[in-house]
């Protein structure tokens, strides 16, 4: 297990401010948030590379700090790789066993059966510029691996690759994962990744941890707006709790009532936010169904994504995103300045109180 207790670490302009986080054996660990936020001084702080200025960096109860990183039993894969450009792909694998005097025998037992289980003995003897960006990830992950760590820290590792080998190597990680028990902590800025892929996950910006927890409730239950934004809640609407009866509230909306599932009290500021897809569109009145929430809209833009879907944006009073696929909106005759009504389950909906 690896614990990060009120972690500040100063590199430059840039701090790690208070940084509280746990990550289990095992786990499929996510750090997440945009760019410039910290995520990858906080692998490399876990690596050992960084020494933090207050605070500690416990692993299985035991503070590292100190703990020089070669004896962490921690690998570190950068989204470049960092391979030898000098060096067989054989011998780039090997490199690490080579350095602990390892018996060469083992040494070669070892790195044959990494390019058989990442499918790469057809290039053993091949140099890294010669290799496509997949390829060399599969290398630099069995380098990795070749010392047996206890975890895995990958730095965007899908950064650079195309879709198909993208799928694959999500695959070869997840296995890997599953199979060897390895605690594997992840930086991306994908969420489709993090819900494919991770047990938990951190949310940093700007040096703080703002929110930790299963990926699950993460995503479904931000606690305060940054996150909602980040994690691609596309609605994020300021009002103020005119009302609060036994939890559900009334959330004052420019002079319109938006109706959700909360315990904030009264008078509260407040942020409105949920999903694009949880907005239902209609063209009639007699269409609606029996969602708390309904209003009339006028459509304002029509946005297709470049697959099956588009987004709609509406005034409602207010603006607000909608999500369709691109066959509704063409059976429903969608074009920008037509009126509509749409509705929002109170359920789909997470007030999140302002700090005043």
């Amino acid at each position: 297990m690896i614990e990060f207790r009120h972690l500040f670490l100063r590199l430059g302009t840039f701090a790690l401010k208070d940084v509280s986080i746990r990550i289990g054996k095992g786990d499929y660990y996510f750090i997440i948030g945009p760019s410039g936020a910290g995520k990858t001084v906080i692998l490399e702080a876990i690596s050992g590379l960084h020494l933090p200025d207050e605070g500690e960096i416990l692993m299985n109860g035991r503070d590292v700090s100190l703990v020089p990183p070669e004896k962490r039993r921690i690998a570190l894969v950068y989204q470049d790789y960092s391979l030898f450009p000098h060096m067989t792909v054989e011998k780039n694998i090997g490199f690490g066993l080579l350095m602990q005097k390892t018996d060469p025998k083992e040494i070669k037992s070892r790195v044959d059966e990494l390019l058989v289980q990442f499918k790469i003995e057809h290039i053993r003897m091949r140099y890294p510029g010669t290799l496509s960006g997949g390829e060399q990830q599969r290398v630099a992950i069995a380098r990795a691996l070749a010392s047996d760590p206890e975890v895995l820290l990958l730095d965007e590792p899908f950064a650079a690759l195309d879709p198909i080998t993208r799928e694959q190597m999500i695959a070869d990680l997840l296995r890997i994962h599953r199979e060897n028990d390895l605690t594997v902590i992840q930086v991306t800025h994908s969420r489709e990744e993090i819900q494919r892929m991770a047990t938990r996950c951190a949310v940093i910006i700007d040096g703080i941890c703002v929110q930790e927890g299963a990926v699950g409730a993460v995503f479904e239950t931000p606690e305060n707006s940054a996150v909602a934004r980040f994690i691609g809640m596309e609605n994020i609407i300021p009002g103020s709790v005119s009302t609060n009866e036994s939890g559900l509230v009334s959330v004052d909306v420019s002079g319109k009532s938006i109706i959700a599932v909360s315990d904030v009290s009264s008078g509260s500021p407040v942020d409105v936010v949920f999903r694009a897809a949880d907005v239902t569109i209609y063209r009639g009145e007699g269409d609606v169904r029996t969602a708390q929430n309904h209003f009339k809209a006028r459509i304002t833009a029509l946005v297709p994504l470049g697959g099956p879907l588009t987004e709609v944006y509406l005034d409602a009073g207010f603006p607000i995103v909608a999500l369709v696929t691109r066959r509704f909106a063409e059976d429903l005759d969608f074009i920008t300045g037509l009126d509509v009504l749409i509705s929002i389950k109170a359920s789909a909906i997470r007030v999140i109180e302002k700090s005043l």
